[in-house]
């Protein structure tokens, strides 16, 4: 099967042209395009699909990443009317990048106006996890007519991460147990037993949990009363926590790579930055572990992961007592695989492919579940 997996940011789009054989997937074409002029979602989409539009005939169906599938989707499904109107709604809960994944669809449908298409959610990774996971300690009846859940989200990267595992052990996902770490500008935390998330550091929203680029992480929500009941509008904190904190509000950069360049020439705001973000995951981590009975793997992913040598060796001096070590030169040739020393708890370096698990979930879809040509968008 031939698909087009569109996998939309609020600011960056990675399309691609994926053929699926069985389990194995391989992309005759990948790009990424970064919205540069902020002309927003509609123009980033026009730019990938224009010039695959003559290749419609040779594209069997379209995969979306949609970030926020609620309560309601616990899986990838076909998009109707119906499904559709329901991404929508999500929009107040995921105002960054719904709205996105909506203008994706209907950008696709306009050039593939006769393809199938399938969300595959960043939600759904998490919805099999214990409600003591899932709850906050709020009034029951509020939670419920408000759906105040801790949804989690990267989920389409946290299965990645095990995929990439599981491949590297000759395993199958559902073999693996870990602890994967998606670090990038966003930064989250997943306890996979057996393949399937058991917690996950993002809740109700994406900014709850590590400490990310732009983002605070976790903080006391009396904080946020504090700087509200001080003069802060809602709209300011919320832009306080989202664009001016994490990495960049304590370091003055939200690229690690710098940090660590003036870490080195004796900054002090950027050591603290990096001090904080590795405590916050090795804390997670230790947690994590907990709930995993001591078992499990570490692993590392995303733009942070992958490419920070120092931040792993960081992590995993935090880690020494769950028997965490690296080799020093697995850990700095970087390349994906296992990274940790002989003898020590297993820690691998993988790359987070998003774009490989929303082709096979279309193709789960598309093979199972019918064409709802009596609901199907026009």
């Amino acid at each position: 099967m031939r698909i087009l997996v569109l996998n939309a940011g609020s600011s960056t789009l990675k399309a691609a042209v994926a053929e699926t054989d069985g389990g194995a997937v391989t992309f005759p074409v990948r790009m990424t395009i970064e919205d540069r002029d902020g002309n927003g979602g509609e123009a980033l989409f026009r730019k990938a699909l224009d010039p695959l539009g003559a290749a419609a005939g040779t594209i069997d169906a379209i995969g979306h990443r949609v970030v926020h599938g609620g309560s309601r989707f616990r899986g990838p499904v076909r998009i109707d009317r119906e499904v559709e109107s329901a991404i929508e709604s999500l929009v107040p809960l995921a105002p960054l990048h719904n709205p996105v994944a909506l203008t994706g669809i209907r950008a696709a449908r306009v050039q593939f106006s006769r393809l199938p298409m399938v969300a595959v959610f960043d939600t759904a990774f998490h919805q099999g996890r214990p409600e003591p996971s899932r709850r906050y300690a709020l009034p029951d009846d509020l939670s419920r007519e408000l759906e105040l859940w801790r949804y989690g989200f990267h989920g389409i990267a946290h299965a990645s991460l095990v995929d990439a595992v599981a491949a590297l052990e000759g395993q199958t996902p559902s073999e693996v147990t870990a602890v994967t770490l998606q670090l990038g500008r966003g930064c989250s935390a997943c306890a996979v037993e057996r393949g399937v998330s058991i917690e996950t550091s993002m809740g109700f929203t994406p900014l709850e949990g590590l400490m990310m680029g732009t983002r605070s992480g976790d903080l006391d929500p009396g904080l946020v009363l504090y700087l509200i009941r001080r003069g802060r509008t809602p709209g300011e904190v919320e832009a306080l926590l989202e664009k001016r904190s994490g990495l960049a509000g304590v370091g003055g950069s939200a690229d690690m790579k710098q940090l660590l360049e003036a870490e080195t020439a004796g900054d002090s705001r950027a050591a603290l930055a990096i001090s904080l973000f590795v405590r916050r995951i090795v804390m997670t981590v230790g947690a994590y572990l907990t709930l995993l009975d001591g078992k499990g793997a570490i692993v590392f992913g995303g733009g942070i992961g992958e490419n920070a040598p120092a931040i792993r060796e960081r992590v995993a001096a935090g880690l020494a007592a769950w028997n965490v070590h690296l080799d020093p030169d697995r850990n700095a040739a970087g390349s994906p695989g296992r990274i940790s020393a002989d003898g020590s708890r297993p820690a691998y370096v993988v790359g987070t492919d998003e774009e490989s698990v929303i082709a096979r979930a279309v193709c789960s879809v598309v093979d199972s579940q019918p064409n709802p040509a009596e609901r199907a968008i026009g």
